[in-house]
């Protein structure tokens, strides 16, 4: 089909937003999430980004065929709305619906950001080859991707996946999505950050509070404390890859699946640090003849995969049928 998809992956932390041909990605923007304060500030944000982006392309078709939307979960597919999102507090938001009625009635899909992210490692990246695989993004929140014999698994109401909501500590602290204990409430970007505030609180890094200063602490601060050498950071960093250790341990035992992709902010930007300390974590909880059988990889599509997910939905748009059925990647 000629033509231009349009891109979007929405974040915790950042949005992108990108042009596609059915070759390849051809333009893009990034903004930071925060700044996007109500979702119909969005719908708008999305329309001016792109006729921007379709102005300055030399393609020949200066429309959009269709839009592929990478979304915080959960969310109903079918009926194109955004249940809730935990780190942009939206709720019941009839994203579809809303951009339809701008952009003419073209297709637009959605799925959960995990999901995304996941079908484009599997298709185009770290986890290409592999029949059932597991993708987990550590960001400013943490999600998961199930992937069975080459099929993304959805579950009845779309909600698969939600790794980052199971619980690793019954008592641990509250999570966004009303819970307490979750994984992502222990291992996220955003947890360590909270962590790391608390190091200020109890005067327990002068590293940190340096790199501080007047400003909130972020993880990125975190781990250019542990850089410098920061003992009371670099526990954090501890604590956080042995609940993670724990997470994908525990979907192992479960799916026992060929390989972990991993993925996010966090991870691309520190994998160096983290996957041998959570690697070495999922191992003392594993059987034995797990070890050694499965692939452990970090996603290879340089922070992009929700946008890549997005292109491929988008460039796929499948017809009702296919929409009520698993998808195949």
């Amino acid at each position: 089909m000629s033509g231009l998809y349009g891109l979007v992956d929405i974040g915790g932390t950042k949005t992108l937003i990108g042009i596609a041909t059915n070759e390849k990605i051809i333009g893009t923007r990034q903004l930071m999430s925060k700044t996007i304060e109500s979702p119909q500030m969005l719908i708008d944000i999305l329309m001016k980004e792109f006729d921007s982006l379709i102005a300055e392309t030399d393609h020949k078709y200066g429309r959009l065929n269709s839009v592929g939307i990478s979304v915080p979960g959960p969310l109903n597919r079918e009926n194109g709305v955004i249940h809730f999102t935990g780190n942009l507090k939206w709720s019941n938001f009839k994203i579809v619906e809303e951009l339809r009625k701008r952009l003419n009635d073209i297709p637009i899909i959605i799925d959960d950001d995990a999901n995304a992210a996941g079908i484009a490692e599997a298709i185009y990246g770290a986890g290409k080859g592999y029949k059932n695989q597991i993708y987990l993004t550590v960001s400013t929140g943490i999600g998961g991707a199930i992937i069975i014999d080459e099929k993304l698994y959805y579950g009845k109401q779309d909600l698969a996946g939600e790794i980052g909501h199971m619980t690793v500590s019954p008592d641990g602290p509250p999570c966004s999505c009303g819970n307490f204990g979750c994984l992502e409430a222990l291992a996220s970007g955003t947890s360590i950050a909270k962590k790391g505030e608390q190091l200020l609180i109890q005067e327990q890094s002068e590293v940190l509070l340096e790199l501080a200063g007047k400003n909130s602490v972020n993880a990125e601060m975190v781990f250019e404390a542990v850089r410098l050498g920061d003992q009371a950071c670099f526990s954090i960093i501890q604590q956080t890859c042995r609940y993670l250790g724990i997470g994908l341990a525990n979907i192992i035992q479960i799916f026992n699946p060929d390989a972990i992709i991993l993925g996010g902010g966090i991870m691309n930007n520190q994998s160096k640090l983290l996957i041998p300390l959570i690697e070495n974590e999922m191992n003392q909880r594993l059987f034995k003849i797990h070890r050694g059988h499965l692939d452990l990889k970090l996603a290879a599509l340089s922070g992009q995969s929700g946008l890549w997910g997005a292109w491929h939905l988008a460039k796929n748009f499948p017809s009702r049928a296919e929409r009520n059925s698993s998808c195949h990647i």
